[in-house]
């Protein structure tokens, strides 16, 4: 049976843990770029997850918490864009386009994998570094930037197929 993990024993290590790497983990989160009451939940959110790992973690688990707070802040990006949608993403780019030129890009993003799809709208349509998004996805910015050139060219043949995208 596992102990309870706020018994004594680890809700000192948690307490150890900390006051040695809170402030590198608000400091990480930061550069991840956020601030503010959103700072805050994630913060909370990476020793939480601590805690119920208390059982398993070694003194010096600075390295796991780094990683934790990556995954934080994927899942957070993650819901966030789940929230966003494509359809913010087209609305923000032409808030004033044609109906139907909407729906050709809609397809076409459609059309895309999950993965790809998910590489254009933050590079270009909310702007993301391409450091940024191989950080979160797990590969190097030369690979993200074939995907977004491979995706790019999918979007464009959907596109330049379907009919309707060119006035007669």
């Amino acid at each position: 049976m596992s102990e309870n993990p706020l018994s004594t024993p680890n809700r000192r290590r948690i307490e150890a843990l900390y006051v040695a790497h809170s402030a590198m983990i608000r400091a990480k989160l930061q550069w991840f770029g956020f601030s503010g009451q959103t700072l805050e939940d994630l913060h909370q959110e990476v020793f939480v997850i601590a805690i119920r790992h208390a059982e398993e973690l070694r003194d010096d688990a600075r390295a796991w918490l780094v990683k934790v707070a990556r995954g934080v802040v994927m899942n957070y990006r993650r819901r966030r864009r789940e929230v966003l949608d494509a359809e913010a993403g087209i609305d923000k780019l032409s808030p004033g386009a044609d109906p139907e030129v909407r729906q050709i890009v809609r397809r076409g993003l459609d059309a895309l994998g999950d993965v790809e799809r998910q590489i254009v709208l933050r590079y270009d349509l909310y702007g993301e570094t391409l450091a940024e998004i191989a950080r979160d996805f797990g590969m190097t910015a030369e690979r993200a930037y074939a995907r977004v050139r491979a995706a790019r060219k999918r979007l464009r043949l959907v596109i330049d197929e379907d009919e309707c995208a060119w006035p007669e």
